[in-house]
């Protein structure tokens, strides 16, 4: 993606969408080495970010990881 212009614009414009989507987006990070790129987000359901994905999803795989923050995990764990 990087030495291809139509596709830096397309995913520029995905990120510059987010909202319109649900996606709150905290930070895009990446690892030039790694070909990797990283983002942080939050959203109400799947569906919302299946559609902010959707221009970009042929450009490679995604991994991706719904986590809580750790006082809400601990709180869980205990109130079972």
């Amino acid at each position: 993606m990087a030495h291809d212009k139509s596709r830096k614009t397309k995913f520029s414009q995905a990120i510059a969408n987010a909202k319109q989507f649900g996606v709150d987006l905290f930070g895009v990070y990446s690892d030039p080495p790694g070909h990797q790129i990283f983002m942080i987000l939050e959203t109400g359901s799947m569906d919302q970010l299946v559609k902010f994905l959707d221009p970009i999803i042929d450009f490679g795989d995604y991994d991706i990881r719904p986590i809580i923050d750790f006082k809400t995990a601990v709180e869980n764990l205990t109130n079972n």
